[in-house]
């Protein structure tokens, strides 16, 4: 049932509710209206009884007047106080009282007045008004044979009849204040009800105008509410995700622009290096000093210049091929001992820095291209070591699962925070004072391009660890 008004909908509830409301009232005010004409019949039946009774004795009593008895039971009757009826008075032919319920009347003229007087055959009617209260006079003629011996005499005041229309209109408006009360207690719990998730969904959309998209509200139940929340959280991601978009749509338009300046600027580079390196090598063969210390040194400047100038045109290949679909050529090539040659590579940088190599391989055989496989690690160990700068260790251990080679390389340095470790992949993103930001996004490219996957994990002053995989050749 609490399911079912749930998924009413406001118009439909509120309908209910005054329609409730209108049958409550109807039958409170038709029980009560039944009530008191329940009430009001006893109480004319009553007083109807009484009153024939005292006419009839009154009758009596004129026909028998020398009954002294009867005489005192008429006056006896009068002597009753009954609702409706004030007084009841026995009158001859000439007005005057001889018997009343108000002694003080006995022997009194009867003096009637009225602001209306009607006359239904014997009888007459005389009605007044004093002190707000209706006063009926009636006048009912005895007559036996054909003779008139008097009257009787009924004064009437509705006050007690007038009591109860005042306590039942008091109840029915009892009834209805306690009917429309709790109307307005339903009402006000509706508009809480209703309000409340209003202000909430006002509230949530003035935090998504100023740009919190994370906002989220609970759906509850199925009516007009709970699809106005529906739709806002609905709305909230919709906006969210075009928010994203816009976000790589402008990161994409910023990196092509980034690569289209890059590989005009590479382009340009080339070729100065190009007549550079030749330059050194005409110096060193026009220049050489003939001494042998001098000669010595003057090798080593020409050395240090062409590594230079290598490491330039490999920073610009690396614009130029980022770009560019992969050409592999793969072969059938043994990993571990690709990986003990890139090291060995470093070994000289890793003993200036004071950084112990802990190398754990197994041997396993992968179809791979040399030049951009052993760039890779070339990559991923260069990164572990110039994260040391003060020392430290890195550990390299390559184990093989079912068709997998996995290379783990775990270093002790400065470690990454969590918000660049989301970007590290992302081209041209770089934290180093040195390089392009294409070594990772490159690393990364070559080994999904061999059908493998690369994973890192790191944590600010810990260190970071790169997960390698690679699928091992069929048959090994």
């Amino acid at each position: 049932m609490r399911n079912f008004l749930l998924n009413l909908d406001l118009k439909t509830k509120l309908l209910l509710m005054m329609v409730s409301l209108c049958f409550l009232s109807i039958a409170f005010l038709l029980f009560l209206y039944a009530q008191a004409e329940k009430d009001l019949i006893e109480e004319v039946r009553h007083n109807t009884e009484e009153l024939s009774t005292a006419i009839q004795i009154s009758i009596e009593q004129i026909s028998q007047s020398g009954d002294e008895a009867g005489l005192d039971k008429l006056k006896g009757l009068m002597n009753i106080k009954k609702k409706g009826i004030k007084e009841i008075s026995v009158v001859n032919n000439d007005r005057d009282v001889i018997a009343s319920s108000n002694p003080r009347l006995i022997g009194k003229k009867l003096n009637l007045k009225g602001e209306s007087i009607k006359t239904l055959g014997n009888v007459t009617e005389y009605t007044s008004t004093t002190g707000g209260q209706k006063r009926y006079d009636i006048l009912l003629p005895v007559v036996i044979g054909k003779e008139r011996l008097g009257y009787i005499h009924i004064e009437t005041q509705f006050d007690d009849f007038t009591i109860i229309a005042r306590t039942n209109h008091t109840k029915r408006l009892f009834a209805t204040l306690a009917i429309f009360t709790i109307g307005i207690l339903a009402s006000v719990y509706l508009s809480k009800k209703y309000t409340e998730p209003i202000q909430s969904i006002a509230d949530a959309a003035q935090k998504v105008a100023g740009g919190d998209l994370s906002v989220k509200l609970d759906v509850i139940g199925h009516d007009e509410i709970g699809k106005l929340t529906r739709n806002f959280n609905d709305m909230v991601t919709k906006l969210s995700e075009n928010r994203q978009l816009q976000e790589k749509l402008k990161e994409a338009e910023h990196m092509s622009k980034i690569g289209t300046l890059a590989s005009g600027i590479a382009h340009e580079v080339r070729n100065p290096l190009n007549l550079i390196n030749l330059s050194i090598d005409h110096l060193r063969v026009v220049h050489m000093p003939a001494e042998p210390d001098k000669k010595e040194s003057f090798l080593a400047t020409i050395a240090n210049i062409k590594s230079e100038i290598e490491r330039l045109d490999g920073m610009v290949s690396n614009f130029l091929n980022f770009g560019k679909p992969l050409k592999l050529n793969l072969t059938l090539l043994p990993l571990d001992s690709i990986i003990q040659e890139t090291l060995s590579l470093l070994s000289e940088s890793a003993a200036e820095q004071k950084i112990a190599v802990d190398v754990r391989t197994e041997p396993v055989q992968i179809f791979a291209d040399y030049r951009h496989i052993k760039t890779c690690f070339l990559n991923l160990f260069l990164n572990s070591i110039q994260a040391m700068p003060e020392g430290g260790s890195l550990s390299v251990e390559l184990k093989v699962s079912e068709s997998f080679a996995n290379v783990k390389i775990a270093d002790t340095g400065s470690g990454i925070d969590s918000e660049n470790l989301l970007k590290i992949f992302e081209p041209y993103f770089t934290t180093k004072d040195i390089g392009i930001g294409l070594g990772l996004a490159l690393t990364k490219r070559i080994i999904e391009e061999h059908g493998g996957s690369i994973i890192i994990n790191s944590a600010v002053g810990k260190g970071t660890t790169a997960a390698v995989t690679l699928p091992v050749s069929k048959g090994v």
